[in-house]
């Protein structure tokens, strides 16, 4: 047998095999990624900030709704939809309480998270991935983990009766830190997913 211009016998081919091996030992799957795992990474950043573009297939419409802005987090809770198109409206999350504001109609609502369980849960299936908080994301989902840390899929699964009756589940994807894309599917079929776009 020759290899690299030189010829391998008895001990130098027994060498090479197992060196093969190892090379082959060393390059094979990486450790599967865990819950823990992920969202002690989410928890390292502080912040984030990203374009997103959100599809709404709504049993009312004929054709899907589309809205395009920004979302930001910056921990430990703050939360902010911003809409730009089709017509600017403005979701803010700030602890437990949530703000809504309809420039053009020079609406702006406030109301608190604990009044409106449904409400609440909804907000932390963002907002908890975000901050890595798992403990907090558990008090109403069920998360079960697929994927490496390369590309991973989040699927959460509602616990709590008063979500159950409104929202089928929530999947969450993304790589390494970074939120990608998010789909819910409403007990009545109704369905959205957001795609992200990070920024600086």
């Amino acid at each position: 047998m020759i290899f690299g211009g030189s010829k391998i016998r008895g001990g130098g081919l027994v060498l090479l095999v197992l060196l093969s091996a190892g090379v082959v030992h060393a390059a094979g799957p990486p450790p599967a990624l865990t819950l823990p795992d992920l969202f002690a990474r989410l928890a390292a950043r502080s912040h984030m900030r990203a374009r997103f573009v959100e599809t709404k297939t709504l049993a009312v419409l004929k054709t899907p709704l589309r809205l395009e802005g920004t979302l930001e987090f910056r921990r430990p809770a703050y939360l902010a939809k911003h809409v730009e198109r089709p017509a600017p409206e403005d979701y803010l999350i700030d602890g437990g309480s949530v703000t809504v504001s309809k420039p053009a109609a020079g609406q702006k609502i406030e109301l608190a998270l604990a009044d409106y369980p449904a409400l609440e849960a909804f907000a932390e299936s963002l907002r908890a991935p975000l901050a890595g908080d798992l403990a907090g994301l558990s008090r109403y989902w069920r998360p079960s983990l697929g994927g490496s840390r390369k590309r991973w899929l989040l699927a959460l699964a509602p616990v709590r009766p008063e979500l159950v009756a409104v929202i089928r589940g929530v999947r969450l994807e993304g790589e390494d830190d970074r939120l990608l894309r998010m789909e819910i599917e409403e007990a009545g079929g109704d369905h959205a997913s957001l795609s992200f776009e990070p920024l600086p």
